[in-house]
């Protein structure tokens, strides 16, 4: 049993579009609503591509980047909450985390294309 958990785990990491089509197609069962679906399955998916992204660099780099990932994500969250404390002067951290976690979405999806492709080319060369 913990042998078939620990495939699971690996699996989603490993390959979280799965992961998102997955959680897509049951949140928009649950909810009937297509882009309430889209914006549960981000929510939920967004920490399997950062820890795919971690996995991936570690296999093509032989690098580990966890201290700079959570800098970087840190400074992140940082830079939106001054940029909308210098347009609403008041900081709203819902919405603030909110575009945080979709933005990190967004790059760690690239981030991990790029890491695929990079590692295909890599392995054929």
């Amino acid at each position: 049993m913990l042998t078939l958990f620990t495939y699971l785990l690996a699996s989603m990491i490993v390959v979280p579009y799965i992961m998102t089509v997955v959680i897509y197609l049951v949140a928009k069962a649950i909810t009937k609503r297509k882009w309430k679906g889209i914006h549960i399955a981000v929510n939920w998916t967004t920490v399997f591509y950062i820890l795919a992204v971690l996995v991936a660099f570690q296999v093509i780099f032989a690098q580990q980047l966890v201290g700079i990932i959570l800098i970087i994500l840190l400074s992140l969250l940082s830079f939106i909450i001054i940029i909308q404390w210098k347009k609403q002067s008041e900081v709203v951290f819902k919405k603030a985390f909110r575009f945080f976690w979709r933005l990190c979405f967004l790059l760690f999806n690239v981030l991990y294309i790029i890491l695929i492709l990079v590692g295909i080319v890599q392995k054929a060369v």
